[in-house]
């Protein structure tokens, strides 16, 4: 297919759902590279996770991001090594006619003792192009291991295969974010995740799996504050609520309050027992 071609597809499958246009083909462009890891060598080294992972969950309508997150396993976390990794990936031969290049490459999490890299690329498909970070971490643990995602394809009825991150390693890596910056925190989206997987995904959450997945990662993350009061103050931010409204306003797929929003976690810690 060509540019012209690719884009009226983007089209049908935005008139047929709730996404901005910009959003569909951006994940279009984010699907050139996952499917180039897939058929790497590498496929099994770089687990996903993050946002993107989510909309490949829920769906554009329901989340978006601008970044792809893996945690990288059974190499070192190296700039040379991420860089030559990263290469060989965008190299591996798929006949989409898309090129990808390589731009840059800088540290990020620099407050966090495992470290990371963040990678930019560009993909380009004729006279259309598009630029994203790629952030690559280690160190936090997977419970009680990865999965491996099918991913269907925009455009036909092929499947991408990946390592992914479960459920419940989700949910325990945002549940101690949040807890642990309280009411300082801005990433309110953290909170919109719970959400979506504990309504949408209740029933495939493994309870026990859970609990274990907590314990590992705030032991992990040496979390060590008061649940109750942590919860209570959440509950009663005026400033939490505001960064709410104001996240939501942004987004025409979610009209949840914030009461809703607080009364699904403080049910989800209820159920695991956190307090």
């Amino acid at each position: 297919m060509n540019s012209m071609q690719i884009k009226d597809k983007l089209k049908n499958i935005t008139n047929n759902g709730n996404s901005d246009f910009n959003v569909v083909f951006r994940s279009y462009m984010y699907e050139r590279f996952i499917e180039r890891l897939a058929s790497s060598k590498y496929k099994d080294d770089f687990i996903l996770k993050g946002g993107y992972l989510l909309s490949l969950i829920f769906g554009l309508d329901f989340r978006h991001t601008m970044d792809i997150d893996f945690s990288l396993k059974s190499h070192d976390l190296t700039e040379d090594n991420i860089i030559r990794i990263i290469n060989d990936i965008i190299n591996v031969k798929i006949d989409d006619g898309c090129i990808i290049t390589f731009d840059s490459i800088n540290p990020i999490r620099n407050e966090d003792e495992y470290g990371g890299y963040r990678v930019k690329i560009t993909v380009n498909i004729e006279n259309i192009k598009e630029s994203f970070a790629l952030d690559i971490a280690t160190g936090d643990l997977i419970t009680p291991k990865e999965i491996i995602y099918q991913h269907k394809k925009m455009l036909d009825y092929k499947y991408i295969t990946l390592a992914a991150y479960n459920i419940e390693t989700i949910l325990s890596e945002k549940l101690e974010t949040i807890l642990s910056k309280m009411e300082f925190s801005s990433r309110l989206k953290d909170y919109y995740d719970v959400y979506l997987i504990y309504t949408i995904k209740k029933d495939e959450i493994d309870i026990n799996n859970l609990k274990e997945a907590v314990n590992r990662t705030f032991k992990n993350r040496n979390f060590k504050g008061n649940v109750s009061e942590i919860i209570k103050l959440i509950e009663e931010s005026t400033k939490l609520k505001q960064r709410w409204n104001i996240y939501i306003s942004r987004f025409k797929h979610t009209s949840i309050s914030y009461e809703e929003l607080i009364n699904v976690l403080k049910e989800l810690l209820n159920i695991i027992d956190l307090k």
